[in-house]
C-alpha cells in the first residue's frame, strides 16, 4: 500500500460550483522574502491546490488530515450543507512562503462554541490529529512564529490545537510556547516496516499473548470457521463503515460516553463519501472478522504514504469473552504487511486492547492559547478547572448512570 498506489484526484462537485465571494485571494505568489497569508474562502482554497499538493508531498509523519484532499471532502460536505458561513465555519487556511515557495500551511477555521469564536483545526471535530505542513529544511517553530501574528488577528477568542501527536512538526514548533490542555492520551502504532514479515514481527509479540489468542480463535473455531476478509470498494467496504458506525454510536450510547464527532448531525454523511472509491482521494480500506456468517468485528480506515489510519472500529458485545477487538488487529496487522503497509496507526484513545499488538504509543495532547480576555476567562474558569472537574465527577459514575445522566444532558463541549 504505497503512496502511488492509492494515489487519486479529488472529484469534488458541489465545492467546485459552490464557491462562495466571501473573503480575499490573491492570484499572485509574492516576491518577498517571507510571506504570510490566510486564505478564507473556496476560492482561495482551490488557488493553493497546486503548491498544496507539492508541499504535503514533501512532509513526513501523520499528515493526512492536513492534506489538501481530506481538506477539500471536508468543505465540500460544509458546502452541500450551508455550513461554510459566518457564525459557524470560518476557514483560515494559515500559508508561509518564502521568496514565493509554500514553506509552511497551518488549515484552521474559526467556530462559535457558545458565543465564544475558537480557532481551531479546519476539519474539526472529525480530524483525528492537527499538525502543520512544513517544508524540509524550515524550522517549524520558526514558520510558527511568523504565523502568530496573523493568528492572534483572527478575531478568534482563543486558539485550540486538538490531539497534537509529540512526534510532529506542531509539536515541535509550539511545545513550550503555547500551554497544554487536559489529559495526555497517546497513539499506539506498529512500526510494521521494521520486520520483513508478519512471522518475524509475531515472534516479538509475548508468548503468554500469542498463547491467549490462539487459544481464543480454537475456541471460536470449534463451533464455526473464522474468516478475515478486507475491502478498498464495493459492498464490503460500505457495510464496515455502516456497521462500524453504527456499532460505535451504540456502544458510546451504552457506556455514557459522548464524541464530538458523533454529536456533530454531519458525522454520518461526512463518512458515506468514503464508500465510494476514487471520489475522494482518501483512499479508505475495510477489514472485518466473522465466524461463521456473522460479522465480529470490523475496523476501516485510511493509508496515505504507507501508514494506516485506524479511524473507526466496532465489535459484536455478544463475542466479548473471545476479545474480537484483540483478534482482530492481529488479522488487520498480518494484511498491513502483505500490502506494503510501512506503520499500522492505532489512533487515540490508547486503548488496552490495542497495546496487545503495539510496540509503544506516541504522546497526544490539546494545547490552548487565549487570544483575547473572554478566551482567558474561559480558559481559566472552563478549561483549566471546570471541565476536569465535571469528568471527574461524571465518569467516577456508574456505567448505567453514566448514560442516563449523557442522554439527558449531551454537553456541548468534549
Amino acid at each position: 500500500m504505497g503512496q502511488a498506489a492509492f494515489r487519486e484526484t479529488a472529484d469534488i462537485e458541489s465545492f467546485d460550483v459552490q464557491t462562495r465571494k466571501t473573503g480575499s485571494m490573491e492570484q499572485q505568489k509574492s516576491p518577498l522574502a517571507v510571506d504570510v497569508r490566510i486564505a478564507d474562502s473556496p476560492d482561495a482554497f482551490k488557488w493553493l491546490e497546486t503548491d498544496w499538493r507539492v508541499l504535503e508531498n514533501q512532509c513526513e509523519g501523520a499528515i493526512l488530515f492536513q492534506t489538501y484532499d481530506w481538506c477539500a471532502n471536508f468543505l465540500d460536505h460544509a458546502c452541500r450543507n450551508g455550513d461554510l458561513e459566518p457564525g459557524t465555519v470560518e476557514m483560515r487556511v494559515v500559508t508561509v512562503r518564502h521568496y514565493g515557495v509554500l514553506t509552511g500551511l497551518l488549515p484552521l477555521a474559526i467556530r462559535d462554541d457558545q458565543g465564544l469564536r475558537v480557532l481551531t483545526g479546519l476539519t474539526e471535530p472529525f480530524q483525528q490529529y492537527t499538525e502543520m505542513l512544513v517544508a524540509p529544511g524550515a524550522d517549524p517553530k520558526q514558520v510558527f512564529a511568523q504565523m502568530l501574528p496573523k493568528l492572534r488577528s483572527s478575531g478568534a477568542d482563543y486558539l485550540h490545537f486538538g490531539q497534537v501527536r509529540g512526534d510532529s512538526s506542531l509539536f515541535a514548533a509550539i511545545d513550550g510556547a503555547v500551554p497544554t490542555s487536559g489529559e495526555e492520551d497517546g497513539a499506539p502504532y506498529v512500526p510494521v516496516a521494521n520486520w520483513p514479515d508478519f512471522e518475524t514481527y509475531h515472534q516479538t509479540v509475548k508468548a503468554k499473548t500469542r498463547k491467549n489468542m490462539r487459544n481464543a480463535r480454537n475456541r471460536l473455531e470449534r463451533s464455526a470457521p473464522l474468516v478475515h476478509r478486507r475491502a478498498r470498494s464495493g459492498a464490503l467496504l460500505a457495510e464496515v463503515i455502516d456497521r462500524s458506525f453504527a456499532g460505535r454510536e451504540a456502544w458510546l450510547g451504552r457506556m455514557g460516553l459522548t464524541s464530538r464527532a458523533f454529536r456533530n448531525s454531519g458525522f454520518g454523511e461526512f463518512v458515506e463519501r468514503f464508500k465510494h472509491e476514487g471520489k475522494t482521494g482518501v483512499p479508505a480500506i475495510a477489514f472485518s472478522l466473522t465466524h461463521g456468517d456473522t460479522p465480529i468485528a470490523d475496523q476501516w480506515g485510511f493509508v496515505h504514504n504507507g501508514r494506516y489510519y485506524a479511524f473507526m472500529a466496532g465489535w459484536d458485545d455478544a463475542y466479548e469473552e473471545s476479545s474480537p477487538g484483540k483478534l482482530h488487529l492481529g488479522a488487520i496487522l498480518e494484511d498491513c504487511f502483505t500490502e506494503g503497509v510501512e506503520l499500522a496507526d492505532f489512533m487515540i484513545p490508547a486503548a488496552r486492547y490495542k497495546f496487545t499488538w503495539a510496540v509503544d504509543a506516541v504522546p497526544v495532547r490539546d494545547y490552548v492559547m487565549a487570544l483575547t480576555l473572554r478566551g482567558r476567562v474561559q480558559n481559566a474558569i472552563w478549561l483549566n478547572f471546570l471541565r476536569p472537574l465535571a469528568k471527574r465527577i461524571v465518569f467516577a459514575l456508574p456505567t448505567g448512570m453514566r448514560a442516563a445522566l449523557f442522554k439527558v444532558l449531551m454537553p456541548g463541549k468534549a
